[in-house]
């Protein structure tokens, strides 16, 4: 992930809407965290460490795995958890740009192009 990127975790993503299925934060310490946004349960955590000049690398995913709150597969997580990243990343992007799950505002930007 790039230096714009970390940014836009560092900003964060709360509750919002139901649209809006995972409220993020990446904070001071470069610990990421994602939550579910209807139930405020976290499900994944993990750490981002600059790799070289503007490049972060995400490691040491955790998912959660109390059995009330995850009935998912662990062999899956990494792929699942980067849908997840995905999804959050983009939905911060077009809000920066002025798109909202309501429409635009007056003086929305383009819509970005999709991340990565």
């Amino acid at each position: 992930m790039d230096d714009d990127t970390k940014l836009l975790l560092s900003e964060g993503l709360g509750r919002f809407d139901m649209e809006i299925r995972w409220m993020a934060h990446l904070d001071e310490t470069n610990v990421l965290r994602l939550w579910r946004s209807w139930t405020g349960h976290q499900f994944y955590q993990a750490a981002v460490e600059q790799q070289a000049a503007g490049q972060w690398l995400i490691r040491d995913l955790a998912v959660e795995q109390e059995p009330t709150r995850y009935r998912g597969s662990l062999s899956e997580e990494p792929e699942q958890f980067d849908k997840v990243l995905v999804s959050v990343v983009n939905t911060l992007r077009r809000f920066r740009a002025g798109h909202t799950p309501y429409g635009p505002t007056p003086d929305a930007e383009p819509m970005p192009p999709a991340w990565p």
